[in-house]
């Protein structure tokens, strides 16, 4: 059996202390249907956790994906908390400068996010073992959160992009701590590698059979390992941005969640197959919505400026489709702000303007259309669950047609 997580005098006196809102409303959520009678304990902290919340049929039978998503997203949050007010007790022997760069992470990690990819994981689950208790998919997703905290942050250090979902990023905000963004920069990369090893330790202690766990952690591995290969050639550039897409996003946001969950469950090798197929062409098009959402979307939903891919210089496939399409004084315009970190609202308002007047925008959108099709197919074609189809086509539906 795992060793538990959490032993610290904070986690086992949770009514005195207030973790945060996310871990105040998960406690207040109703079920929407009758969950377990039997009150399961998270393998993450001493601190005994809700059933997990089943989903209504009602809600299922309009959009399963979503109703997971919502019933899914307070345990996380609750969870997630937990195990890291945990891990704040356990470094105070370090002293406050340990505890500064770890609270920026958790502050991160805290700070709002869908939880899709946890959902995800328990997708995966149900597709081997649909009727089993979802506590190790939960302790799994806490995993995959922390891992896509990491990412984060190294990347919003990579590109300079000073907020994240709403606030100061952790090198921004590390770096007006200390009066210096060497430091600050170098802190904040320290905080995601501390993370990373967060992620680490909360996965060994899903609480499975152990002769999974091998399959388990280089499943977890090839995850962190592919998107460090697509963030390289993020980083310096390609003319394939679908191939970065699949390695820097799809591979930790799609993929990788639904083969975890469904090695949780120990799923037979056509399952993990099918899986597999299915969250190629969805990933690729969850991080081209990703871009037009960073491109068109209001900053107030996406938790990022205005036009942040263009003034940071991001080699998008909008961006790529843009410069195929444009007429020269277009493109001139849009150079004189990609990249250009001190571009004005003026610039950059034009610069968006013909990523839509290019024809970029339309071409996008139906690059995404197709890819979602295919998507589909895969899904009417497997040999999975009815249920678990049912809730992979609104899993596509729901990655791909978001507004945040």
């Amino acid at each position: 059996m795992p060793t538990k997580i959490g032993t610290s005098k904070a986690a086992r006196r949770p009514k005195k202390r207030k973790v945060s809102p996310t871990t105040s409303s998960s406690r207040s959520s109703q079920l929407s249907a009758k969950a377990p009678a039997r009150k399961p304990r998270s393998k993450l902290t001493k601190k005994r956790s809700k059933a997990p919340q089943r989903v209504a049929a009602k809600a299922l039978a309009l959009d399963p994906f979503a109703a997971l998503l919502t019933s899914v997203k307070p345990d996380i949050d609750a969870r997630l908390a937990g195990f890291l007010d945990a891990k704040m007790d356990e470094i105070r022997p370090h002293g406050p400068r340990v505890q500064e760069m770890l609270r920026e992470a958790r502050d991160l990690c805290l700070r709002g996010g869908k939880r899709l990819r946890p959902a995800l994981v328990i997708a995966g689950f149900q597709s081997a073992q649909p009727r089993a208790d979802w506590d190790a998919a939960l302790d799994a997703g806490v995993a995959i959160e922390l891992l896509h905290a990491y990412f984060l942050i190294h990347d919003d250090w990579m590109d300079q992009d000073a907020t994240r979902r709403g606030a100061p990023s952790v090198h921004t905000s590390l770096s007006a701590r200390y009066r210096s963004v060497h430091i600050g920069s170098s802190s904040a990369i320290l905080a995601g590698d501390y993370i990373a090893a967060l992620a680490t330790e909360a996965l060994s202690r899903v609480d499975i059979a152990a002769a999974r766990m091998p399959r388990v952690f280089t499943c977890f591995a090839r995850m962190q390992a592919d998107a460090v290969a697509g963030q390289q050639l993020d980083l310096l550039g390609t003319s394939d941005a679908e191939r970065t897409y699949r390695l820097k996003t799809g591979s930790y946001t799609v993929r990788g969640p639904l083969v975890l969950g469904a090695l949780l469950a120990g799923a037979k090798p056509s399952v993990i197959e099918a899986l597999e197929r299915y969250s190629l062409p969805v990933g690729v098009a969850f991080q081209m919505r990703d871009d037009l959402l960073s491109a068109f979307g209001d900053p107030k939903d996406t938790g990022k400026p205005f036009a942040n891919d263009i003034r940071s210089g991001k080699r998008t496939a909008l961006v790529a489709h843009t410069l195929r399409r444009a007429k020269a004084s277009d493109k001139k315009a849009f150079s004189a702000a990609f990249g250009n970190a001190k571009a004005t609202k003026k610039q950059l308002v034009r610069a968006v303007h013909i990523l839509e007047s290019s024809g970029a925008r339309a071409a996008v959108e139906r690059r995404i259309q197709t890819l979602v099709n295919e998507t589909l197919a895969e899904i009417s074609q497997s040999k999975l669950p009815p249920a678990t189809r049912q809730m992979l086509t609104g899993a596509a539906h729901l990655l791909t047609e978001r507004r945040r």
